[in-house]
């Protein structure tokens, strides 16, 4: 408690200074010590009679103080108990033990945890929404301690928040989207002298015309086969329920070839025009990278995905691929040294996209690096030809020793993945200034964002069939070695299951110009050989499969098995092959987690699976890698996920 301020402190100073000033002044030395005494005895008396006046005057004060507070408590319970602000006291259990009488109107319960189920009484200062009555309220609350009966409670009052609410909710449901809707095989359909391109323009308008009629909103058509929509958010949940039936009715359309039209949407979800905009431009790029026809909402960071069940059509011009060999080539010509990084667990794709890079490199005239980290056996064959030959055996490194020499000149080229989570040094993307990304798989959410070139081609049959043609238009007099033809024609072999699945005429087109080149059919042979072992452990996983409805088969890799995601591959390869089988799932854990191999005949898309696991990949070849599951658990993951792909297929039709 703070102390009165006096003013007789100073005074009392003053006097007894004084007082010693005349007990021993000069004037007064005959009776000095008389006159010092008496002068102290008055000063003395005079100050307990200041201090008494003082004290007197203090107590009238305190008295009329008290009085204000007195009648400022009655005037302050009548208002809280007649303010038409809902108040209570509330004690640690949640029971209500004083309630105003606006309070007792909204609520008579005697305990406020049955409104407010997140009661907690620890965190006094945390504003809690609450719906009531069918009103909205932010309950407020504030401790008290009450000395009398040392009792600790909350001071809670309810501030109605309905009409600010409601204005919330019709500024959310009135918000603009933007919608972006392209035909994003309309270079293809072109191509062909039959398509019926009026028919078909018309035909598309008139369907976006009745699907933007139902949502209320306008649309415009800007560019060939392109549309800009815009309706109200409201509207966004109706589209998401139906899945954008749009997808399936382009389909019905008769173009006059043996192609149907396909579309791509791209929804952007944010608070103003311009971001929704912007996010519709983002999501059209993520849609039209995993291969177009479907559609690609994105709300804030995140994507969600709608359709994409077909295999995609196979690219047919190759302007885009002479223009990005050429812009390569130049890029290569300016750069010091090249390294090249492709994902975890390299496959033979992914070695040899990674030996044809290297040789554009190289006849550009730049020092090339392939960055490795683990190896596996099924690449095993393929590094050994590498190290023997003398020119390209030094260009095998470690992660780390890349990061340790690459400069601001160097060029960083991504092959057969386009997922950062994918790489198998990362770090590398943050020390390159230019960056070039190579694949062919469906563009995922994780993909690395502006690089300086790409190239992404999910309608390719793998990435080596993408760098076999650019090595094509390269440079003329660019012969790449056999031992590089044969490790690319190796990785389209794989990729394509011996040219069984997603293969087109550019496929054997580019296998041919291998072939031409000394691609070894012997060679690549010896690169899928199996051991006994090995092959005995692809078998057990085959037998052990379990087939769900739909055709859909799941299998697991044993424990105690050598190379288990390897085996999981394989086994999800063979599996595919069983009469009855549409689609099968192989499980396989190590050290690293568990990783899952889907493979599909085309009739269920594989990759929508794997990329709720994490994963991605093509509609009838993915994978993803589970880490901190066990395999009983990530068995469990992949038979949900698939039940839930069959329903959503169910309902589709």
């Amino acid at each position: 408690m703070k102390q009165r301020k006096t003013c007789l402190v100073p005074i009392a100073v003053l006097l007894l200074l004084l007082c010693a000033a005349i007990a021993f002044s000069d004037l007064l030395r005959p009776n000095q010590l008389t006159a010092g005494g008496l002068a102290l005895g008055v000063s003395a008396l005079m100050l307990l009679v200041c201090r008494a006046i003082e004290r007197r005057w203090a107590k009238i004060q305190q008295q009329q103080n008290d009085d204000i507070f007195s009648e400022n408590a009655e005037l302050s319970k009548r208002l809280v108990n007649q303010i038409a602000v809902p108040c209570a006291l509330v004690e640690s259990g949640g029971r209500i033990v004083w309630r105003n009488e606006s309070m007792k109107k909204i609520y008579d319960e005697p305990n406020v945890c049955r409104v407010q189920p997140n009661f907690d009484f620890a965190a006094p200062l945390v504003a809690m929404p609450v719906e009531f009555g069918g009103n909205t309220y932010q309950v407020m609350n504030a401790p008290v301690f009450r000395e009398k009966d040392q009792r600790a409670m909350l001071f809670q009052y309810w501030l109605d928040r309905t009409e600010a609410a409601h204005y919330q909710r019709l500024f959310e449901e009135q918000m603009p989207h933007v919608a972006l809707i392209y035909i994003d095989n309309y270079e293809e359909l072109s191509a062909d002298v039959q398509f019926h391109r009026a028919s078909v323009f018309s035909e598309v308008e008139r369907l976006i015309s009745d699907m933007v009629k139902g949502l209320d909103g306008i649309y415009r058509r800007y560019e060939n086969g392109r549309f800009f929509v815009v309706f109200e958010a409201k509207h966004l949940p109706e589209m998401e329920k139906n899945r954008f039936p749009l997808l399936e009715q382009a389909h019905a359309i008769d173009t006059g070839t043996n192609m149907t039209v396909s579309l791509s949407i791209a929804v952007g979800a944010a608070d103003r025009v311009s971001q929704s905009d912007e996010s519709a431009r983002q999501a059209m790029e993520l849609a039209l990278g995993r291969g177009g026809d479907q559609a690609v909402i994105k709300k804030g960071g995140g994507y969600v995905f709608y359709g994409g069940r077909r295999q995609p059509e196979a690219m047919q011009s190759r302007v885009k691929m002479r223009l990005f060999s050429k812009a390569l080539r130049q890029l290569f010509e300016n750069a010091g040294d090249v390294f090249i990084v492709g994902h975890g667990r390299p496959d033979m794709d992914c070695i040899g996209a990674a030996l044809g890079i290297a040789t554009c490199a190289k006849q550009a005239g730049s020092r090339a690096y392939i960055v490795l980290g683990e190896q596996n056996s099924m690449i095993e064959h393929a590094l050994e030809l590498i190290q023997q030959n003398h020119a390209y055996g030094g260009m095998l490194i470690a992660p780390e020793h890349a990061e340790k020499i690459m400069r601001p000149s160097s060029v960083l080229v991504v092959v057969d993945t386009q997922r950062i989570s994918a790489l198998v040094a990362p770090k590398l993307l943050e020390l390159a200034s230019r960056v070039v990304v190579i694949d062919h798989h469906q563009r995922g959410a994780d993909h690395i964002d502006n690089p300086t070139l790409h190239f992404l081609e999910a309608r390719a049959s793998s990435t080596s069939e993408l760098v076999t043609e650019i090595l094509q238009y390269f440079d003329p007099n660019l012969r790449p070695p056999a031992f590089v033809c044969g490790t690319l024609l190796a990785g389209i072999t794989i990729d394509t299951k011996h040219f069984a699945f997603n293969v087109g005429s550019r496929t054997f087109d580019a296998a041919g110009y291998l072939r031409r080149n000394g691609a070894d059919i012997a060679m690549v042979k010896q690169m899928f050989q199996d051991d006994m072992e090995s092959f005995g452990d692809v078998a057990n996983t085959v037998r052990s499969a379990d087939i769900l409805s739909g055709g859909v088969a799941v299998a697991t890799v044993g424990e105690d098995v050598k190379n288990a995601p390897l085996i999981a591959a394989k086994a999800a390869d063979e599996l595919i092959g069983i009469r009855g089988i549409e689609a099968a799932f192989a499980l396989g854990k190590d050290e690293n987690g568990v990783s899952v191999s889907g493979r599909s005949l085309g009739k269920i898309n594989v990759q929508l699976v794997c990329e709720k696991l994490g994963g991605g990949g093509h509609l009838t070849m993915a994978g993803a890698q589970l880490t901190d599951v066990e395999i009983d658990e990530a068995e469990a993951l992949v038979r949900g996920y698939v039940e839930q792909y069959m329903q959503e297929v169910e309902t589709v039709k």
